[in-house]
């Protein structure tokens, strides 16, 4: 079997896919002149299936392989994406295929987590969590440099063709790795198992209680959706905001996804989460301090890519940590709690920019690391002294039962 780093990567293809979606698909609007308003509407209504993609998710562990859903799932996104390259003249079949293809894009990180967490070791889960992480920031980084490139150099949709297939490049290990335990229900009668692992999932209390935690803006960092946007206040030109964007967010998303399993081999992922949020928190307000430059955005940005993406690593570690060995319905509780992690991005969005209504700068970052400061310390004493047994403060431990 591949490497656990290696089966990690296989989220690259979504990564570069959803870079076109949210980097190049504006690009290419705006140059046609749409109004920044109409872009971001449609921008954020793609968004929008993460937060009830766990409704869809109990499909991936019926029926077919884990394998066949999660090369349905990305080829799917693909095709979608290839129709919306096509489609920017027609902006509400554009939405709607940009809609749908974030369906794919969150059905196959739960499809090939439940299926390769069956695979690999329990020790070796939050090393899987990490790269899949690692996948996803680094496509989606390299794919948003140079997709408008390749649309621009290559005319008659050979850029288009390019881009797709080097984003499906990642699915040729797929053959390479064992298809795991089939599902012994059939796709036909789906529809009940379907609804009651569901409901099963809902009635969990250890699992809502980990909803609770991601949904919780301990770690969210929204920070790095709003700083791109007032890169003004801090006197840095267009052209540096772009660079420090895309090629300096990406670098740290990376380096801060590879630290995270690193630093879970000798501390309680679960410890080590609100301690990322924390410390996090704690360099925001540092950030204060400094006059504002270009210097300190350069800082801000990729620091808070950083603590986001190792949040990230230890949100993918915790779910595979707390799903069974063998469990039936795998991809089912990954997907309904990575859902969860959707929610205060969303909320933290509103907040942080309703903070800088009321304050500026300062107000931002006041709101978004005072607000992660009281979730972490609420959680840790729940966690500590009320939930103990939901997550062991061990390291790798087995889930505990219902």
């Amino acid at each position: 079997m591949p490497p656990t780093w290696l089966l990690g990567l296989t989220t690259l293809s979504v990564g570069s896919l959803s870079g076109v979606l949210v980097i190049t698909v504006p690009q290419l609007l705006a140059a046609r002149g749409v109004p920044e308003l109409q872009i971001a509407a449609i921008t954020g209504a793609s968004f929008l299936p993460g937060t009830f993609i766990f409704l869809l998710a109990p499909i991936l562990d019926v029926g077919l392989s884990r394998r066949t859903y999660a090369t349905a799932t990305a080829v799917m996104m693909a095709g979608l994406v290839i129709a919306a390259l096509n489609s920017l003249a027609n902006l509400p079949l554009l939405a709607f295929e940009m809609f749908m293809a974030n369906i794919g894009y969150y059905l196959f990180t739960p499809a090939v987590a439940g299926w390769f967490g069956q695979l690999v070791e329990r020790s070796e889960e939050p090393t899987l969590g990490a790269w899949l992480a690692v996948g996803t920031v680094g496509g989606f980084g390299v794919m948003s440099a140079i997709a408008i490139v390749l649309i621009r150099a290559f005319p008659n949709g050979l850029g288009i063709a390019l881009i797709c297939a080097i984003a499906l490049c990642p699915l040729l290990i797929f053959p390479f790795v064992s298809p795991g335990v089939r599902p012994s229900v059939k796709l036909r009668e789906s529809f009940g198992p379907l609804f009651s692992s569901l409901w099963g999932i809902l009635r969990n209390r250890h699992i809502l209680r980990m909803a609770f935690l991601f949904a919780a803006p301990a770690a969210t960092f929204s920070l790095t959706n709003t700083l791109g946007g007032i890169g003004k206040d801090f006197h840095a030109s267009e052209s540096f905001v772009g660079l420090i964007g895309g090629v300096g967010t990406t670098a740290g998303g990376v380096v801060g996804a590879l630290v995270a399993p690193i630093l879970a081999r000798r501390f309680p992922p679960l410890a080590l989460y609100i301690g990322v949020g924390l410390a996090g928190a704690l360099f925001t307000l540092s950030l204060l301090i400094p006059k504002p430059s270009p210097l300190v955005f350069a800082t801000a940005m990729i620091g808070e890519n950083v603590f986001q993406s190792a949040a990230f690593a230890l949100v993918n570690a915790l779910i595979l940590l707390s799903i069974e060995k063998n469990s039936p319905i795998a991809s089912t509780q990954f997907a309904l709690l990575n859902a969860a992690v959707v929610v205060p991005i969303s909320y933290m969005q509103f907040l942080d920019g309703k903070g800088y209504d009321l304050g500026g700068l300062a107000g931002s970052f006041l709101m978004d690391a005072g607000l992660s400061v009281v979730a972490c310390l609420t959680l840790a004493a729940l966690f500590r002294f009320l939930w103990r047994e939901t997550i062991s403060f061990e390291a790798t431990t087995e889930p505990a039962g219902d």
